[in-house]
């Protein structure tokens, strides 16, 4: 389970990013805010002093677990690897892993029936089996997959739950296929994370 520490250092720079993007929109607010600074003086200084990161609290922030729960399209994957136990794996962990992460949209795709599978806690192991099967141990990013795809064919790449991904282009684009025979489009990737890459695929990969 993830750590309270990482866990919190994770939802701080959620908030964070979203917080910037809407920066830009409230311009006025923040020749607001810039006025409020200009009287600090006359605030209370006995604040604790702010901790200065460090460098494995960096990799946490950076780490592909935070950038799986700063993606827009990724909301209910993130959900469920917090379900699944298995966020301090892609946080704290060196790996490096690779994740191709089904969009909320291929998830929500599902049956009610599956999905109320997937969230049944009687059913964890399953779910945990699900989530492993798109991750794998090694950081290929967009580049190194073409280059072996330009080489052989194709990427053959092992995921932690065993299943084989294998990896083809079609045109410009990169398509994962399961050991089941579905397949997935990459439609964002690889975003580079401290401990390995991340792609967004757009369908659920070894769904039970």
């Amino acid at each position: 389970m993830l750590k309270p520490t990482s866990f919190l250092i994770l939802s701080v720079f959620v908030l964070l990013s979203f917080s910037c993007k809407n920066d830009t929109q409230n311009s006025e607010k923040i020749e607001s805010e810039t006025v409020a600074v200009d009287t600090a003086s006359e605030l209370p200084k006995n604040r604790a002093a702010k901790k200065d990161l460090t460098p494995q609290d960096i990799a946490v922030i950076k780490s592909v677990m935070a950038r799986v729960m700063n993606d827009g399209y990724l909301k209910r994957f993130a959900s469920y690897l917090v379900t699944a136990e298995l966020t301090d794996l892609l946080s704290s962990q060196d790996g490096p892993f690779t994740v191709f992460g089904p969009t909320d949209t291929a998830i929500e795709s599902l049956a009610d029936e599956k999905r109320k599978f997937y969230s049944n806690p009687e059913n964890k192991a399953k779910l945990v089996e699900m989530l492993k099967s798109h991750i794998v141990e090694g950081n290929f990013d967009k580049t190194t997959l073409m280059q072996t795809i330009a080489k052989s064919g194709n990427a053959k790449l092992k995921t932690l739950a065993g299943i084989t991904l294998t990896i083809t282009k079609s045109g410009e684009d990169l398509i994962v296929t399961d050991g089941k025979g579905v397949k997935a489009e990459v439609i964002k990737g690889s975003v580079e994370g401290s401990n390995g890459s991340v792609y967004v695929v757009d369908a659920l990969l070894n769904a039970n």
